[in-house]
């Protein structure tokens, strides 16, 4: 199913975190895309708990399936644009933008008039 698209508007809760692993989940069934489940739910996951955490502003998810890619957005309203880390082995924090990195094919973000974007793509192709 190519130009599909999903979108979660949630508060900065833990919920929302568990809403848009669930969310993830149905929507690659849905797609047909299980064989993509485990990076795209890694990184909606990282990306969502990150603005809950971060921004603690409401936050949006939006899923777009183009063709043979994945595009994973979440905007909140902080504009404090990601940085990876390079965190030490044992840290317990700083990991988020490298585990969306090791399951991306690409990301970045962007600034907002309402804050930011931070998206990732995942490239179906390639594997």
């Amino acid at each position: 199913m190519a130009g599909a698209e999903v979108t979660l508007l949630g508060p900065p809760r833990t919920q929302t975190v568990e809403d848009a692993r669930a969310l993830c989940l149905q929507t690659m069934q849905a797609w047909s895309l299980q064989d993509a489940e485990e990076r795209v739910t890694a990184i909606v996951t990282e990306l969502v708990a990150n603005a809950v955490s971060h921004a603690g502003t409401p936050l949006g998810l939006r899923l777009l399936h183009v063709d043979s890619m994945i595009r994973i957005e979440v905007s909140d309203g902080d504009p404090t644009l990601p940085v990876r880390g390079d965190p030490a082995f044992l840290d317990e924090n700083g990991r988020g933008m490298v585990i969306i990195e090791s399951y991306s094919s690409d990301w970045g973000a962007s600034a907002t008039p309402e804050g930011k974007v931070v998206w990732a793509e995942i490239d179906l192709s390639a594997r």
